[in-house]
């Protein structure tokens, strides 16, 4: 952890656990470099590289991006050849100390002492302040760089004993053992890692040759592409009658509101459109699903790619009613875009994302989602109460409101933070296309714990992609995080214990609205939910938000059925729901989002219980109304 490459903690974490497999990365571009710039050279990087080692077929890299990130799945020798050099860490370095990289003995003899037992030990010292180790010769961030780069790079190139699996983990062993283990490969380890900084020097002159003198200027210019190189993170779920205690029956029937003009996102799992509680009648009494459309983000990655020839085009065919023909022709389009390095053309990908409406005859709809999560949620923020038993049945906080199903979040629960934040940027391109808001609000009911070691807190890639939809006039309502209570790992054993500073990411974002959980009919008496994560925020702020009912929550869900759930999942569309009734009765606020924050906070009621346990405290929908 203690070097000063681009290539962040969890990056070397993730590619140590498994030195032989692909890891999907987030490439953040340097400065005013363009997304579709810096993918057009990790692609002309990455087929030089296939080419010298002989390998043939299509790419398994999966270089996609979107404004502002770039995401691609690489082995790690790909990372040190392709990514790496396009630095400008890298970049940085005169030419003559790569070359002597590549020839100097004393530099790779200095290589070879670190990763020795004993160096390594005297490092180790040196680095928790041992006074005799701090006399010796310092080891540098290149060479610890280089030395940990050889070791990784090395172990995947073994071959797994016969009989071992990809998923076989042996078992844990100690930092000497594992000293004492590769001691008698470090020759190998050194000339390993030496000559793969011959192939990036080799890579790097072919890729120069093959470039017009045109574009070689524009490489020659823009020395540094890449600024860092994170981990694609993943996202999780953030898993009675709960409207009226946060009194938004009391509101909706004092102020006569009527959401049916608000639009909310719900990025999730996807919603059962057709189920009995979003069912609304028409002019002629039909009745009709309020999930005006849904997008599918599980496969954007894919599209996004000069590789999406791999397609099934059957398989979008049938989920949008394209025609295969159409499908292919933009497919080819968004292609030729990624390999010119344009940014996404979202006209170009919009019918393919967007799968069939919900009010179609029953042959021709959305297949319905794996998981009931996002059925669940979407129901807190707009499902009208059963007519059969309304008290088993529970209506949501607007039960005329309109809904956008955004499906991010696969069964696996491993979607990426990738397609969550296409489609935040997707939500601002269909507002910004328009002379009118089209959606109000976006419900984020999921979780991805706060990389420490490698973001400021509040800037990670999802944080700073929900600042500019909030920027851009809308609501957006986060999760805090189901990471309140957990397990602690000392020397002593394993502890169970409430957990400060456990806010997860988007909810660490300022303009966020991050709420936390607690009891649906009983929160004076119980307080904050002991699952619900707890602020403040890694750099000081305090968060969340405020609370609202999370435990046991009866709503929607697969199969035109009604289940409980709990988790801060369920506090956050109860959030989503007061603002949107907020936004109908003043259409004034609409397009400001941090008003509509502050006028929710303000108006709570305070729990009496720490403000990094509640924020400002219980959502009061009713106070909030007649606050203005």
């Amino acid at each position: 952890m203690l070097q000063d490459s681009p290539v962040l903690g969890d990056v070397w974490l993730a590619y140590a656990a498994d030195p032989a497999g692909r890891t999907d990365l987030l490439i953040t571009p340097h400065r005013d470099r363009t997304p579709g710039r810096v993918a057009e050279r990790i692609t002309r990087g990455r087929t030089t590289m296939a080419k010298r080692k002989g390998e043939a077929g299509p790419s398994r890299s999966k270089i996609a991006y979107l404004q502002g990130i770039v995401a691609a799945e690489l082995t790690f020798e790909e990372m040190l050849v392709v990514l790496v050099p396009l630095t400008q860490w890298w970049s940085a370095r005169d030419e003559q100390t790569k070359a002597e990289m590549a020839s100097r003995q004393d530099f790779w003899e200095k290589i070879r002492n670190l990763l020795a037992p004993n160096e390594f030990q005297r490092v180790k010292r040196r680095l928790q302040g041992s006074q005799e180790a701090a006399d010796s010769e310092p080891v540098t961030s290149l060479q610890r760089y280089v030395a940990l780069a050889g070791l990784i790079l090395w172990a995947g190139r073994q071959k797994q004993p016969d009989g071992v699996g990809a998923d076989d983990r042996p078992s844990p062993i100690g930092v000497d053992e594992a000293l004492r283990r590769y001691e008698h490969f470090i020759p190998d380890i050194v000339e390993g890692i030496r000559e793969l900084y011959r192939d990036i020097a080799a890579d790097t002159a072919v890729i120069a040759a093959q470039t017009p003198p045109d574009r070689r200027a524009v490489d020659e210019r823009e020395t540094a592409l890449i600024f860092q190189i994170s981990l694609n993170r993943r996202a999780s779920f953030a898993l009675d009658r709960s409207v009226p205690s946060v009194k938004g029956d009391a509101a909706s029937n004092l102020f006569k509101v009527d959401c049916s003009r608000i639009v909310w996102a719900v990025l999730d799992s996807g919603i059962q459109g057709d189920h009995p509680a979003f069912a609304r009648p028409d002019d002629k009494g039909h009745l009709k699903s309020r999930v005006r459309r849904t997008f599918d983000f599980t496969r954007i990655r894919d599209l996004l790619s000069s590789g999406n020839s791999s397609l099934d085009r059957d398989a979008i065919a049938t989920a949008t009613g394209l025609a295969t023909d159409d499908i292919d022709t933009r497919l080819k389009a968004i292609a030729a875009d990624v390999d010119d390095g344009r940014p996404t053309d979202w006209d170009k990908v919009e019918d393919l994302i967007t799968l069939k409406s919900w009010s179609q005859p029953k042959k021709d709809r959305p297949p319905r989602p794996a998981n009931p999560h996002g059925t669940h949620v979407a129901g807190i923020i707009g499902g009208r109460a059963g007519e059969d038993d309304p008290g088993h049945e529970p209506g949501g906080m607007c039960p005329d409101i309109g809904l956008y199903d955004f499906r991010v979040l696969s069964r696996s629960l491993a979607e990426t933070e990738f397609a969550i934040m296409a489609a935040l940027q997707y939500i601002r391109y269909l507002n910004e296309r328009q002379s009118y808001v089209i959606v109000h609000g976006a419900n984020l009911s999921l979780s991805i714990p706060h990389s420490v070691r490698n973001y400021a807190c509040g800037r990670t890639p999802i944080c700073v992609e929900c600042e500019r939809l909030v920027d851009a006039g809308v609501v957006v309502v986060a999760a805090a995080g189901n990471r309140g209570y957990q397990h602690f790992r000392t020397d002593e054993g394993t502890f169970e214990s409430y957990a400060a500073f456990s806010i997860t990411d988007p909810g660490n974002g300022d303009g966020v609205i991050t709420v936390g959980a607690t009891h649906g009919s009983w929160p004076h008496t119980y307080g904050v939910s002991f699952f619900s994560s707890r602020g403040p925020t890694g750099d000081g702020r305090i968060k969340p938000d405020l609370v609202a009912p999370g435990e046991k929550i009866r709503s929607a869900v697969l199969d035109d059925e009604w289940g409980t759930e709990s988790g801060t999942s369920m506090a956050a569309p109860h959030v989503s729901g007061a603002a949107a009734m907020l936004l109908a009765r003043y259409p004034e606020l609409v397009g400001q989002p941090r008003r509509v924050k502050r006028l929710l906070c303000e108006n709570a009621t305070d729990l009496g219980r720490e403000r990094t346990f509640q924020g400002a405290g219980m959502l009061d929908v009713l106070r909030a109304f007649q606050a203005i």
